[in-house]
């Protein structure tokens, strides 16, 4: 499997219909591209677990994660017209993002332990 993970903040000052026109998009593109298995989408919680958790310097008030059954899903997903206008809309209407792409597994199955000690895989 392959993930897709955005962390975002969007822009203080959006007006309210352009809040809603991204958020309508971002509903819009998961619903639409056939080749996503699964989409998740959340904002960030404090949760006091009795000791510090802030790591790093930098916070993201949202999160997406998109999985895929492999890289064609994935890559099929960052060419569709839907995702093209969709990235548009974070270029404008986000203060900050950071994306990554993981080549994922189920973290209680030995195929974790194989994928944490292999080496960096080649780009996409």
């Amino acid at each position: 499997m392959i993930s897709h993970l955005v962390l975002f903040t969007p822009k203080r000052d959006l007006s309210a219909d352009d809040s809603r026109l991204f958020a309508q998009s971002i509903v819009e593109t998961f619903r639409q591209v056939g080749s996503l298995d699964r989409a998740t989408v959340g904002r960030a919680v404090d949760i006091d677990a009795g000791y510090k958790r802030n790591f790093g310097d930098k916070t993201y008030e949202f999160a997406a994660v998109l999985e895929f059954q492999d890289r064609a899903g994935l890559l099929s997903y960052l060419n569709h017209p839907l995702h093209k206008e969709l990235g548009a809309l974070f270029w404008r209407h986000c203060a900050s993002t950071v994306i990554v792409e993981i080549e994922a597994a189920d973290a209680r199955s030995n195929d974790a332990v194989e994928l944490l000690l292999s080496a960096r895989p080649p780009a996409l």
